[in-house]
């Protein structure tokens, strides 16, 4: 409650935390796989020393066009802690995030990026959107992104945000590493980082993985 008083004067309050903490998701395993990697049912999300439960409403794999080849990049899993109220309509998947608490995605890489490419795919994103990426909380996530370094190959990189009663919401980033870097935002924040996948897709690779995550 400290930190959610300190975002009435300042905008963003992020914080590192060390790799020592354990994962912010805990994964229950479901009966699928997609690229070799198990797509989850559900999870239990860790926030504050409270746990969560989240259900898995969809997966699906990001690939990249280079040259004439589709590279494989990451596998993702969109979960929300109200999976009833997750419309799968395109135009209304994005909106319907209002009706959860928390929303999470978890990437499984399957190649190593660089730390800059990952920065670089969001902030397209974004712009795709018309999110303005100077605005603090969208400046400070991008940051984490930098900071977080490389997505390695076999590693989870999750991003998870908490709404709050006053309006503010809390976003978790948690890179491949298991570091994790913490940030307080405005209202909306949820709606603007994963418009990164729900939103309008920067490429056709981003617009794949949309159709499969919301593939009933």
């Amino acid at each position: 409650m400290k930190a959610l008083a300190r975002f009435i004067v300042a905008p963003v309050l992020a914080l590192s935390v060390s790799s020592a903490h354990a994962s912010v998701l805990k994964m229950e395993k479901g009966p699928r796989s997609i690229e070799g990697v198990n797509i989850s049912k559900s999870a239990v999300a860790t926030i504050e020393k409270t746990e969560t439960q989240l259900g898995t409403v969809g997966a699906g794999l990001r690939w990249k066009k280079v040259l004439f080849s589709k590279v494989k990049v990451y596998v993702a899993e969109l979960l929300v802690s109200s999976p009833q109220r997750f419309v799968k309509k395109g135009s209304e998947a994005l909106k319907s995030l209002d009706d959860s608490d928390v929303v999470a995605i978890r990437m499984t890489f399957l190649r190593t990026v660089e730390a800059d490419k990952v920065q670089t795919s969001f902030r397209d994103a974004l712009s795709a959107n018309k999110v303005d990426t100077t605005t603090p909380s969208i400046k400070t996530f991008l940051g984490a992104v930098s900071k977080g370094g490389d997505a390695a190959s076999g590693g989870h990189l999750t991003i998870l945000v908490k709404k709050h009663s006053d309006g503010s919401e809390t976003l978790i980033y948690e890179d491949t590493a298991g570091k994790q870097t913490v940030l307080v935002g405005e209202r909306g924040m949820t709606q603007k980082i994963f418009s990164i996948w729900l939103g309008i897709p920067a490429d056709d690779g981003v617009a794949s993985l949309k159709n499969d995550l919301l593939t009933p």
